[in-house]
């Protein structure tokens, strides 16, 4: 008997040991850590959400002829700061939604053909500033025919950003034959070489 008495003595500093310690994390907890805090409050550099629904229209030559586009583009963003350098700027991500657009092509009803984009996305990631213009191409099709007889059209999005919150504004979008053109690359100009 005696032996089970010094082994319940020799745990109990252990156990007064273990207890303070949790009783001291348990306080950090409520009384609100340096660690809980920064989870807590809203940083400077968070991500900001935004979105704007933006009508689109336009033409497109198809081999069966041309047809008007017509529809809404949900166009969201989200601004993000990398905290990893400083002078990289403020980014936004970028996801515009074709799903909406429709064009009609055809006089009667046995002429009459429907084209849809399939609920297709396109999805940029662009430096944040004032006014951007995104050219994407989009999948398109007759709807008697599916997908896997898809064409593409051209989009071309003028947006419009506060800079200041990150948040887009508005905008106007444009839909038009899948051509590249020059202002569809855009123009750059080479650093000079030491």
């Amino acid at each position: 008997m005696n032996t089970q008495l010094n082994i319940k003595s020799r745990l109990s500093p252990i156990f007064v040991t273990l207890s303070v310690g949790v009783v001291v994390m348990l306080a950090m907890l409520v009384l609100g850590g340096p660690s809980v805090q920064a989870q807590t409050t809203t940083a400077v550099d968070a991500p900001v959400d935004s979105s704007v629904i933006i009508a689109a229209k336009g033409t497109v030559s198809d081999p069966n002829g041309s047809f008007p586009v017509t529809g809404n583009v949900n166009v969201t963003c989200r601004r993000v700061i990398d905290t990893t350098s400083a002078t990289s700027p403020s980014l936004v991500l970028l996801d515009l939604d074709f799903s909406s657009l429709t064009g009609t092509s055809g006089n009667t009803k046995a002429t009459m053909k429907t084209y849809v984009t399939g609920g297709n996305h396109a999805e940029e990631i662009r430096p944040l500033q004032a006014s951007d213009q995104i050219i994407v191409a989009s999948p398109y099709y007759d709807t008697t025919k599916g997908p896997l007889t898809a064409r593409t059209m051209l989009v071309t999005a003028t947006l419009s950003f506060d800079v200041n919150t990150g948040k887009i504004t508005g905008g106007t979008i444009t839909i038009g034959d899948n051509i590249v053109t020059k202002s569809a690359v855009g123009t750059f100009t080479a650093a000079p070489v030491n």
